[in-house]
């Protein structure tokens, strides 16, 4: 059960304002009660929703804004006045749309070591070793 100092922890844990050593001071605990409570499964669950809640808040705002935000990108792309903002904001929208460019390239490799037969290995060692033989 989480008593009001454990609430009182998690409000401002999931504020992100204070460290956790002010969080202790404030509600009259030491930092290690705080990391305690941290693996308490109870604690971290209504951390974690309270996290959650305060990120779908933010997220709704900025979409609540969006269409703003649009607007002046478009502004500022279509002013001519200042070529550097203008070119930057262009390269944003670009990249909004199309994805990022990047340099990185990653290769991976799918070895399945089960495929490799180790008697059809031994074979074509001995045919290659007979061949060389024969020369």
């Amino acid at each position: 059960m989480l008593d009001n100092k454990k609430l009182l922890a998690i409000e401002l844990l999931a504020d992100g304002q204070l460290t956790k050593t002010d969080i202790a001071k404030k509600i009259g605990s030491s930092r290690q009660i705080i990391y305690n409570w941290l693996e308490n499964e109870e604690f971290r669950a209504e951390l974690d929703k309270r996290l959650h809640n305060r990120k779908v808040s933010v997220q709704k705002t900025i979409d609540g804004k969006l269409e703003f935000v649009m607007d002046k990108l478009y502004e500022l792309a279509n002013d001519d006045s200042n070529k550097r903002v203008q070119a930057q904001v262009l390269q944003y929208l670009a990249d909004r749309s199309l994805g990022k460019a990047t340099s990185k390239v990653e290769l991976s490799t799918n070895i399945n070591n089960n495929s490799i037969n180790d008697d059809i290995l031994e074979v074509e060692y001995d045919q290659l070793i007979e061949g060389n033989q024969e020369d």
